[in-house]
């Protein structure tokens, strides 16, 4: 089925002159686009896709530029089932190059300067859809271990009503404005905004890319435009604590939603206390095409950290031991339900390691409390065993982005000269700062106490590497790790060379 599509063509009908999408970013800006407008764009684009290097069918490439045509486009290439593969364009061309070798599909559509196709010479066969597939992305591994997710119309479709459902619990009604603040990434993007507008019935205005530079006047973006819903990642949620102007508390404020990355608590609150709004800490991933968990509002009216209860999968926990928890316990989350991906994409491994007996195994660990609400606690692949302690990255990220004088911070686990693992920490100063690396180390292991702080802090002045919606690129931080000098190397190198030597 193809409800997503069905739905655009039945907001073009029923409401042909509401708006659906509000540019104010770029040169296209500003710009809107009603839903009979964005319906009869599509229809345009996709004749022009027949004209050009189009096979219908088959997979296409899309790089993500961000533009009033990219819904549209989507929207073309769903109704030609073209399932494009979603290229990001700040990736690489090494990147680039091993996505399209992986997926084969069979033309590449440019939306900018104008819009664009070209064939992409592939064997026959090589490139033909997978069935109610609706795009391709791809999260990790693509050099040596290739993850993709083929986002299928019904599984995207089930968890964005898990999205409307949240929406309406929360919000109370129906949000007719959502913002979306983040630069247009990936399948993220996508499904916390326009997928879920779309089944909301809801317009997306896209304000200017929250950055350093625009952050300030956050706060008048949103009320201006009577925004009722935004999702922001954690690092832009920082970004609003430390540099937007204050909202006008006597005027209504959106839902607000965050998830992407972990939430440290003192940024959650941080947020809660100066804006006085909820912030709701969403959890999913890409694999249950889009979040499942939506946050937990506390007696006091405001978020707490709890990822709450997934809204329409079901999960459980299992532990160490392989066994499920009952009640009270942690253990590392498995999701199951109709949003939950079929498997990656030409990967059988994989998905063999990741989906065992319909349940996913998301490597994320949780504590289930006696309400039954789930907290994370960090993920099982992002911790180092320091001695008899098993240390998450995030849990000595969270406690040193708490520091006044950090923007942002990476944690990397390090093999020693004993053999030994232990954590380096990247760290980015906030404008006009100049603590001294030494110093933050101290304050952090009374922070987090010696055995669980970081052996070594380095300063850079270089934004951390990120990937999309802005989640911290591991094995590109672990790169600029390593080409530093006198500094441990990271477990990444080491595992590297044990690879080659063997």
């Amino acid at each position: 089925m193809r409800d997503l599509l069905t739905c655009h063509e039945k907001l073009a009908a029923d409401h042909p002159g509401d708006p659906a999408i509000v540019y104010h970013r770029g040169p296209a800006g500003p710009l809107t686009l009603t839903w009979g407008e964005l319906w009869a764009r599509a229809g345009q684009l996709r004749e022009d896709l027949l004209r050009g290097a189009a096979r219908p069918g088959h997979v296409s490439a899309l790089t993500l530029q961000d533009t009033p045509d990219l819904v549209p486009m989507l929207l073309a290439l769903w109704q030609l089932d073209c399932p494009p593969v979603l290229l990001d364009p700040t990736w690489g061309a090494e990147l680039t190059r091993s996505v399209l070798a992986h997926s084969t599909p069979a033309f590449h559509v440019a939306l900018t300067p104008a819009v664009a196709t070209e064939p992409i010479p592939q064997r026959p066969g090589d490139s033909a859809a997978p069935p109610d597939a609706a795009f391709i992305g791809y999260t990790s591994g693509s050099t040596g271990d290739p993850k993709a997710i083929v986002f299928n119309h019904d599984r995207l479709y089930a968890g964005t009503l898990g999205n409307v459902a949240a929406s309406l619990r929360l919000h109370g009604s129906r949000p007719a404005r959502i913002a979306r603040s983040m630069r247009m990434s990936g399948s993220g993007v996508i499904n916390l905004h326009h997928t879920w507008g779309a089944v909301l019935g809801a317009c997306v205005v896209v304000l200017p890319e929250l950055t350093v530079a625009t952050a300030r006047d956050y706060w008048a973006r949103i009320q201006d435009e009577g925004i009722e819903q935004t999702f922001l990642v954690p690092q832009l949620v920082e970004l609003v604590n430390r540099l937007a102007a204050d909202r006008d508390p006597d005027r209504p404020g959106p839902v607000c939603f965050t998830g992407s990355a972990p939430l440290a608590p003192h940024t959650q609150d941080r947020f809660q206390r100066r804006f006085g709004l909820p912030l709701y800490n969403a959890y999913g991933l890409s694999e249950t095409s889009s979040a499942a968990f939506f946050g937990h509002r506390g007696p006091d009216g405001l978020a707490t950290n709890s990822i709450g209860v997934p809204e329409r999968a079901a999960a459980r926990l299992r532990d160490r031991e392989g066994r499920v928890v009952d009640g009270i316990g942690e253990g590392e989350i498995e999701l199951s339900g109709d949003q939950v991906f079929g498997g990656y994409y030409r990967n059988p491994k994989a998905t063999a390691e990741t989906l065992v007996d319909g349940w996913l195994r998301t490597g994320d660990i949780a504590r289930r409390d006696e309400e039954g609400y789930y907290h994370l606690v960090g993920r099982s692949k992002d911790a180092v065993m320091k001695g008899s302690y098993a240390i998450y990255l995030t849990e000595v990220e969270e406690a040193i982005s708490a520091h006044e004088d950090i923007l942002e911070a990476a944690a990397v686990p390090l093999r020693l000269a004993d053999s030994t693992e232990d954590i380096g920490c990247l760290v980015r100063l906030t404008e006009g700062a100049a603590t001294a690396p030494v110093k933050i180390l101290a304050w952090l292991r009374e922070a987090l106490g010696p055995q669980r702080a970081p052996c070594r802090i380095v300063v850079t002045d270089e934004p951390l590497p990120r990937g999309g919606q802005d989640k911290l690129d591991r094995p590109n931080i672990a790169a600029r790790w390593d080409a530093l000098p006198n500094v441990p190397r990271s477990l990444r190198s080491t595992w590297s060379e044990q690879g080659r030597a063997g």
